[in-house]
């Protein structure tokens, strides 16, 4: 009874040394993570997302109705959100049709 608890205990302590290091190369290696890009419609702004580099993201949101775009950096690293500047879309894109 006694030989089968001390193999069980090392197997256990096998298995939790395989968790640690996988833990440990998870966050010691700096490998990019692939992020979706997303395009959202809601009423009359649209918000789309994108990557810039593994710790820069950005936003942008549309105005439908006053023809503007607001961008946003989020630059995680930092901890900090930085507005881009103001496009007027008539302006950008010439007038729309009536």
């Amino acid at each position: 009874m006694k030989n089968s608890q001390n193999i069980t205990i090392v197997l256990l302590l096998v298995c939790a040394g395989i968790l640690t290091a996988m833990l440990i190369t998870m966050h010691v290696t700096n490998t990019p993570v692939a992020r979706a890009n997303t395009t959202v419609k809601q009423g009359r702004y649209i918000m789309a997302t994108g990557t810039w580099s593994s710790s820069t993201d950005f936003v942008y949101i549309i105005d439908i109705a006053a023809q503007q775009m607001n961008g946003y950096v989020a630059d995680r690293q930092g901890r900090r959100v930085t507005p881009l500047d103001k496009v007027d879309l008539s302006t950008a894109f010439g007038r729309a049709r009536p």
